[in-house]
């Protein structure tokens, strides 16, 4: 469950991830410019990237992509009468076909935040060092000068809550799937 919710998540996270990063640079220079506060621009930047974006983009892409496969290979198990035999067995579905689902996405969501913020600051480096003709080192330096633990620590928690969610979301809607398709 792991690698189908983490791993295979990796390509889509990461190219929305890289192009926020880009853009949310382009915009927040340009904007934070426009009042005089340049100079605060990388810590700003850096701080919505890590702390938001990286999260958000992380929790649309599995609500996108992994909650309705949870949902369809539960409604599947439950359709095939597999849910059925767990319960003859004494033994409750969500305990063997919902648990290992929601916690391999409460433990993927936060490596996925991790991921999604190295690529939107690397996506905001490339643009400070194309655009701007500053070197990305310098801008990212700036960057880290802006964050804390904290915005790191948010973030991580943030993508365990929204693999949770993602997770139970997925399992009530297999669950309460009733039939099958008529082939």
């Amino acid at each position: 469950a792991f690698q189908r919710y983490g791993l295979e998540s990796l390509p889509i996270v990461g190219l929305i991830a890289f192009a926020g990063g880009l853009v949310l640079t382009l915009r927040g220079l340009k904007e934070l410019g426009k009042v005089g506060v340049e100079g605060m621009a990388p810590k700003v930047v850096g701080i919505v990237l890590l702390r938001e974006i990286g999260p958000l983009i992380t929790g649309i892409a599995l609500a996108g992509r992994v909650a309705s496969s949870v949902a369809a290979e539960i409604a599947v198990a439950g359709a095939r009468g597999e849910t059925d035999a767990l319960r003859d067995r004494g033994l409750h579905p969500a305990d063997v076909v919902v648990a290992p689902r929601v916690l391999a996405l409460v433990l993927a969501g936060p490596l996925l935040v991790a991921y999604a913020d190295a690529l939107a600051l690397a996506g905001s480096g490339l643009y400070a060092s194309l655009a701007m003709g500053r070197p990305g080192w310098l801008h990212l330096s700036d960057v880290w000068a802006g964050l804390t633990l904290k915005h790191a620590v948010a973030a991580l928690a943030k993508g365990a809550a929204f693999g949770f969610a993602v997770g139970l979301a997925g399992a009530y809607h297999g669950l309460r799937a009733r039939g099958a398709a008529d082939v």
